[in-house]
């Protein structure tokens, strides 16, 4: 730079105030303000049409903290056989879906899943059939 023109120039320290400390609080509640939800949701479908949000509430909070449950009902308020379930913590969504996938809940076995995150988790098993005597492309069968 030019010397004269230092004399100009004021330097600044951009630091955090020092009675500034963290508060995830304020950064959740920033979060939910804009419309960025966090923690992690799991889908449930294959429910029977009598399930009801207490009885979502009421199975998964055995296993974490709810931030958020839902049964789905279609536009004339008929369940549509889906829920969805939002725990604040990963690791008990991870366990909820570890736990309750192809259990039976009144008769019906829920398939769940998790929605927006990219776990690392193992995919299912997939086999690709060839079948041309019957004249049919390549399928894939899927192993559950």
């Amino acid at each position: 730079m030019f010397p004269h023109m230092l004399d100009v120039w004021h330097f600044q320290s951009f630091g955090r105030p020092k009675d500034m400390t963290w508060r995830p609080d304020l950064f959740n509640d920033s979060m939910a303000a804009s419309g960025i939800e966090t923690g992690t949701k799991l889908y449930i479908s294959n429910l029977d049409y009598a399930v009801s949000n207490e009885d979502i509430k009421e199975l998964f909070s055995e296993v974490g903290h709810l931030k958020r449950f839902a049964v789905h009902y279609d536009g004339y308020g008929r369940p549509n056989g889906t829920a969805e379930v939002v725990f604040t913590r990963r690791s008990d969504a991870i366990a909820a879906l570890k736990r309750y996938n192809n259990v039976l809940l009144d008769g019906k076995a829920m398939k769940i899943e998790v929605i927006g995150s990219d776990l690392g988790l193992p995919m299912t098993p997939r086999i690709n059939v060839v079948g041309v005597s019957n004249g049919r492309a390549t399928r894939t069968v899927v192993l559950t």
